[in-house]
């Protein structure tokens, strides 16, 4: 399955678009915050979909969750980071300038999350996706699809456990120093 190069320039400049400074203060935080949500309830959502195609084994069934995967993200994750990104960057300045050390710390992790999951993650997606894609009829699912999965799912924890920190972060507001 590929992805359409239409979908993905929608999937950025949709959000890009929306968050242009033009409408204030509570439509950039009501955008940082959709975005975060589409972003962490794909997140969610993608271990779900992976976990019940490990689970059930048939080639069918794992080429459908890695089709989704791979659609939901960018549905989904790519236009939940642009719009956290951008309108978190409007949002941000004030701490900034005041020297909010949480805001320091949650888009260093954040910064590390989305680094991961453009480096390891998306990879090993797509390699996922063309092993479930090269499953013949009735032939099992081979084992490097499982292999890439176990990769997968312990950068995937990892990700997500720095973007729940980043959440805890960015609500919170703790003074770190």
């Amino acid at each position: 399955m590929k992805i359409p190069g239409k979908m993905i320039l929608i999937a950025v400049l949709v959000p890009v678009l929306l968050s242009l400074p033009f409408f204030g203060y509570m439509w950039n935080l009501f955008m940082h915050i959709f975005g975060a949500i589409l972003l962490m309830g794909n997140v969610v959502v993608t271990a779900v979909w992976a976990s019940l195609a490990k689970r059930d084994r048939r080639p069918d069934t794992v080429r459908f969750a890695s089709r989704g995967i791979a659609l939901t993200d960018v549905i989904f994750t790519t236009p939940g980071v642009v719009l956290v990104f951008l309108n978190g960057g409007i949002l941000g300045t004030p701490y900034f300038k005041a020297g909010g050390s949480w805001m320091f710390v949650a888009i260093g992790l954040f910064l590390v999350s989305t680094t991961l999951w453009l480096a390891a993650l998306a990879p090993l997606q797509r390699r996922m996706l063309e092993i479930a894609e090269g499953i013949a009829g009735s032939d099992p699912v081979p084992e490097q699809w499982f292999d890439a999965g176990k990769k997968w799912f312990r950068l995937g924890g990892i990700t997500t456990m720095l973007m729940l920190i980043t959440l805890v972060l960015m609500v919170s507001k703790p003074t770190l120093w």
